[in-house]
């Protein structure tokens, strides 16, 4: 599994949409993030292994918990990750359980978690666990055995 790129929007220290292009990189490299204490490193794991499994990098985190403070009541938060596996191009994008404004009126209402997985225009698996379920298949690897191999601290 080859990430090609990453969106983040009103997640963790990420609250305005943030883009990781991760195609600037040589094909073939590993990838070193690095930055100051606090700086949002983690977050980046973290949604990488929340768009793919709909949990988070370290298990410490419950996805409840990864909604910027500081978003705005009505607007989103999501992560959308592409990605390449044994010659295909997918894209996922998954939303957590938050609180946000109504689309009609101005009381708070629960935005209940949701993803989708698509390859090219095509849905190929659509809800939280389904999504999951089709990303282990693809990738080979369940979260656990994927935190393992791809998340070197």
């Amino acid at each position: 599994m080859r990430p090609l790129q990453l969106e983040m929007c009103g997640f963790g220290p990420y609250a305005d949409k943030t883009v990781v292009d991760f195609t600037a990189f040589a094909r073939g490299s590993l990838y070193l993030i690095s930055g100051s204490t606090g700086s949002g490193k983690t977050m980046i794991f973290d949604a990488l292994v929340f768009a793919l499994y709909g949990e988070t990098s370290g298990g410490t985190r419950m996805p409840a918990m990864l909604r910027a403070l500081q978003v705005s009541p009505d607007e989103p938060t999501y992560v959308k990750l592409r990605f390449s596996c044994q010659g295909h191009a997918y894209a996922v994008e998954r939303h957590p359980r938050y609180v946000r404004k109504a689309k009609r009126g101005s009381r708070m209402v629960q935005q209940n978690p949701d993803a989708a997985l698509c390859e090219g225009e095509n849905v190929i698996a659509s809800g939280y666990d389904e999504v999951s379920r089709a990303i282990t298949q693809i990738i080979g690897l369940s979260c656990d055995q994927y935190r393992q191999t791809a998340m070197l601290a």
